[in-house]
């Protein structure tokens, strides 16, 4: 789990993010078309709002998106991750892999979302369960209230909006089929090469040391375990701007990037 899901050092199941921004591929897309390195997030909300960039979306939908969705995820506490998703964009990358980032960020910043697919999507699917419900939603939910991970009291409506959230969350981004209805098929998703080697040199510019790189919880987002992971890594190889290297329990990377925009440049310009 990062730092960006916790507030004060402790966890919290936050209400406005989840629901305001659960499915919101597009909008998400539009709002990096449009946004420009180092604007801040007042400012890009005047010219969202002054030039209709979100189409349809009401004054206050357009508020909400950059208040609890954009500058949360992507300009807190910089604005890496946005710089990054934008030269994606402008690369062309492949659409799946865009949904992948999205994923990555808005787990990050939700911790009910990290936990909600770490805890319960992944177990799941891994335990041959064909389904996830709106029930397993709240299960979930109540779960976290019992754990002080929620504060104050939700009403029942908030609890079943974030429960559906959460679901067409994980359906947005190709984990669950599309069916409008209280349970939801759990698909066969496989994390991309590309998600693979994007969050092994995202940690590693971070600073983790090369075992923290293998060994890092977000990887549990794509289902990967250590020994799964190192398997991918190998297969990626030189070609993705890594040399996995294995002595025993110890592992080392060579990188061969020397910066985020690098890899991306080459791997997907």
């Amino acid at each position: 789990m990062t730092d960006s899901a916790q507030e004060n050092g402790q966890r919290r199941y936050r209400v406005n993010g989840v629901i305001k921004g659960a499915a919101v591929v597009e909008e998400m897309r539009t709002l990096l078309e449009h946004w420009t390195p180092e604007e801040g997030h007042l400012d890009l909300q005047r010219r969202v709002l002054g030039e209709d960039l979100l189409g349809k979306a009401t004054a206050t939908r357009a508020r909400d998106m950059i208040m609890y969705v954009f500058r949360p995820r992507l300009l807190t506490p910089t604005d890496a991750p946005a710089r990054r998703l934008k030269l994606f964009l402008e690369l062309n990358g492949n659409p799946g892999s865009f949904r992948e980032l999205l994923l990555l960020y808005e787990a990050r910043t939700e911790a009910v979302l990290y936990d909600f697919i770490t805890a319960k999507y992944w177990p799941a699917r891994a335990g041959g369960e064909l389904w996830l419900r709106t029930t397993d939603a709240l299960d979930f939910l109540d779960e976290g209230r019992r754990q002080g991970l929620i504060e104050g009291a939700w009403s029942e409506s908030t609890r079943r909006r974030t429960a559906h959230a959460l679901l067409a969350a994980l359906t947005a981004f190709g984990y669950l089929s599309d069916a409008r209805a209280e349970r939801r098929e759990i698909l066969p998703y496989r994390p991309s090469d590309f998600i693979i080697a994007y969050l092994a040199h995202d940690l590693h510019f971070a600073g983790q040391p090369d075992t923290e790189v293998i060994a890092h919880p977000d990887w549990n987002l794509f289902g990967l375990d250590a020994n799964h992971l190192q398997e991918r890594l190998d297969a990626l190889g030189p070609t993705a701007g890594l040399l996995l290297q294995r002595a025993g329990s110890v592992v080392r990377i060579s990188w061969s990037h020397l910066s985020m925009e690098a890899m991306l440049h080459a791997l997907v310009g």
